[in-house]
């Protein structure tokens, strides 16, 4: 890296400390993509409430901040339940406004009956922000856009976008920003030229698109109808002059659809299609070449930032990036953490999470299933799809792969079947359970490797699961991958009731961890209706698994109910104890409240953990004159209770990892909190790899997606971890 190159890293986005020195500095500075704002850029805010009878206001919030944008000039957003502006309007422009909205979006504003101005409102540290996220940013969207265009891709019928994203942040009680890159895969022909192509329009529901004109992307989530019958309505609600030529010139049949969570709605001509790597075998793109070009290296993606922030500080309202070297007390290590990658595995032998098949290969399982107390063979049975590849290597190689772990196996039955209907997967698993010797765990091999509603994997989970069976699903691929056979071998031992290995060192604050989720999903036909399945997995502090608890009749609404949560923690096994509860995402609704009195009750404490996966801005190193990704355990605290978490990284070098989000209360601290997700993401029995999510939520969308299709264990209750 040149000097020069080297300095405008540092002072755009880095710390501010000498570049040259910087050369031949060896120690570690750690930096992220978060930057405080600077406050005399900032203009005076007026804060305006909405009187409105609707207990959901986020929606017109958000809508008539931007008609006011439109109305007036200036910045409007919307921030802590408040309109928020740099213009001072009066009550009349107000009325005539709201008295507009009445006529023109009655479904959207019949509940508005006002908006008034807020003299005493103290402008906050998340006011702030927002401001400059949803407001300022915008001033300059154009210049940034025009920068990132020339970093464009384009391989065969698709072309690669860097795009950005900005996100209001409160470091320390300081108004701050974080700037990410992101790699879009667009689809080189546009979405209505392929609608044209499509037979069905159903087709397209679930398809990715972006708007051509703006920053939205989303999921088609319905097909709306044909313009001529939404033509008068769509003018009515835009104010963009370029989207009202669209809309006034395009042809009573083109295609209008439902975009994203907010279901806005789109001209087809007014869409790119956006690929994920799902999508690449269906439009005929090479996905191993687009994911290679996807990925960002941590020098480039860092580079992309700095250049993003010179352009913000030039307009005066950003400072430079938050870092070890200038801010110290807001960044900790897996050292400081006093976190350990010792695990315990057989005979209490301790070795390290990145030594574990040589551990495991060296010292045995850590517990074994009692039935292989006395080494009695694992028993495997086969299940063999039509067109597979030969398993001759195969079976002799997991046979060898799991004597290295101490366990003897043997193939009591292959079952081969020429379809993958749900009859003769079902004919076969009936066979190979009627032997005498029952198989301890069934093999399935199928061509098919999706996951999706009817597929081969489907139908075989749905039976195993549903009757209790410990099963396997194993792709193609793996079967000639050695890596992926101590994957598998792994995940044998862990579901047929084998605990494989322990953290070495217990977590001294807790006797129970417990992970917790809901799984949701929308009702069809009935609008904002959502049913839902709550899963809990309790471990032992050693983050041995002591139970799953399913509760399996379907919930309403966003919440959990205060009936449902006391069941999942009962008396019996909470009574008295520390818990750490990780929440795969946020609380919702009355969730804290009814967890902190059930725990009050029981003369329990519940230490809240909420671990967040998305839109989580990323952290790095600079060692040696270079950008690297950071360490597993790089922390950044932006409070006592509020920190970012490098928690593992990804098996490309070339890529930055993404962190956790993690949020939790006192009298738990912030440390604590982290050191308890670190932690878990050691005890996967389903890969020699360590997990991004703790072992206490990982899996939660998949099982989640499978219990609410009904695919579950018909004991609600259970200690085998069938989702491995």
């Amino acid at each position: 890296m040149r000097k020069n190159q080297i300095q405008f890293i540092l002072n755009n986005h880095s710390a501010e400390f000498n570049p040259i020195q910087s050369i031949v500095f060896s120690m570690t500075t750690i930096f992220t993509e978060v930057f405080p704002i600077n406050l005399s850029a900032l203009p005076t805010l007026y804060t305006y409430k909405l009187i409105t009878g609707n207990k959901d206001i986020s929606t017109i919030g958000g809508k008539l901040s931007y008609r006011l944008k439109v109305e007036f000039g200036g910045h409007w957003i919307w921030s802590e339940k408040r309109i928020v502006g740099d213009q001072l309007i009066s009550d009349h422009k107000i009325t005539k406004i709201v008295e507009n909205l009445w006529q023109e979006q009655a479904d959207v504003f019949r509940n508005l009956q006002g908006i008034k101005q807020e003299l005493n409102f103290e402008i906050t540290p998340q006011v702030q922000a927002d401001f400059v996220a949803s407001g300022l940013f915008r001033d300059i969207d154009r210049e940034i856009k025009l920068m990132l265009a020339d970093k464009a891709h384009h391989i065969s019928k698709v072309k690669i976008e860097r795009t950005y994203g900005v996100k209001a942040w409160v470091i320390n009680e300081k108004p701050s920003i974080s700037i990410s890159v992101q790699s879009d895969l667009i689809y080189k022909q546009d979405f209505k030229t392929y609608v044209s192509q499509v037979s069905d329009p159903e087709e397209l529901v679930g398809l990715m698109v972006a708007d051509k004109a703006s920053t939205l992307k989303g999921e088609i989530l319905e097909i709306t109808g044909r313009l001529s019958d939404h033509r008068s309505r769509l003018l009515s609600l835009t104010k963009k002059t370029d989207s009202k030529a669209l809309i006034e010139n395009a042809p009573d049949d083109e295609l209008v659809v439902s975009v994203g969570k907010a279901q806005y709605h789109y001209l087809a001509s007014a869409l790119n299609i956006v690929l994920r790597l799902a999508d690449c075998q269906r439009f005929g793109v090479d996905a191993q070449k687009a994911l290679s070009i996807l990925q960002i290296p941590p020098r480039q993606r860092s580079g992309i930032i700095s250049e993003i922030s010179k352009i913000a500080k030039e307009h005066g309202f950003l400072d430079s990036a938050y870092s070890s070297s200038k801010n110290p007390e807001l960044f900790l290590n897996a050292q400081s953490l006093n976190f350990s990658s010792n695990l315990c595995f057989g005979n209490s032998r301790i070795g390290k999470h990145e030594e574990m098949l040589s551990s495991l290969k060296l010292y045995g399982v850590y517990k074994k299933a009692n039935k292989f107390s006395e080494n009695q063979s694992i028993r495997i049975g086969i299940i063999k799809g039509a067109n597979t590849e030969s398993l001759e290597r195969f079976y002799p190689a997991l046979q060898e792969e799991l004597k290295k772990l101490k366990f003897n196996s043997e193939y009591i039955g292959l079952k081969n079947i020429q379809e993958d209907s749900r009859a003769k997967i079902e004919e076969a698993i009936n066979l190979l359970m009627q032997k005498e010797k029952q198989p301890d765990i069934i093999l399935a091999f199928f061509n098919d490797n999706s996951e999706e509603e009817g597929s081969a994997y489907d139908k075989f989970k749905s039976i195993t699961i549903g009757r209790g069976i410990p099963s396997q699903y194993i792709e193609k691929s793996t079967t000639t991958n050695t890596f992926a056979l101590g994957n598998i071998a792994l995940g044998i031992l862990g579901k047929t009731g084998n605990t494989p290995f322990s953290l070495a060192e217990p977590l001294p604050y807790a006797d129970l961890v417990i992970g917790l989720d809901v799984a949701r999903q929308k009702k069809k036909n009935l609008a904002g209706s959502v049913n839902a399945t709550a899963i809990a997995r309790i471990y032992f502090s050693n983050g041995d698994l002591l139970r799953y608890r399913i509760h399996d009749a379907p919930l309403e609404g966003e919440t959990i109910p205060e009936n449902v949560l006391q069941s999942l923690f009962p008396i019996s096994e909470f009574q008295g104890k520390r818990v750490v509860i990780h929440r795969d995402g946020l609380f919702r609704g009355s969730e804290k409240q009814v967890l902190k009195s059930w725990a009050k009750q029981i003369g329990a404490e519940f230490y809240l953990v909420e671990v967040i996966k998305d839109a989580v801005p990323r952290i790095y190193s600079f060692s040696n004159g270079q950008v690297e990704r950071p360490a597993k355990g790089d922390v950044f605290k932006l409070s006592d209770t509020h920190a970012f978490l490098v928690s593992s990284l990804p098996p490309f070098k070339n890529s930055t990892p993404q962190p956790l989000q993690i949020r939790t209360e006192s009298p738990f601290t912030i440390e604590q909190a982290v050191h308890s997700v670190l932690s878990l993401t050691l005890l996967h029995y389903g890969s020699l790899r360590g997990t991004r999510s703790p072992v206490s939520i990982h899996f939660s969308d998949k099982i989640g997606y499978l219990a609410l299709k009904g695919i579950k264990p018909k004991d609600l209750e259970g200690t085998i971890p069938y989702w491995l």
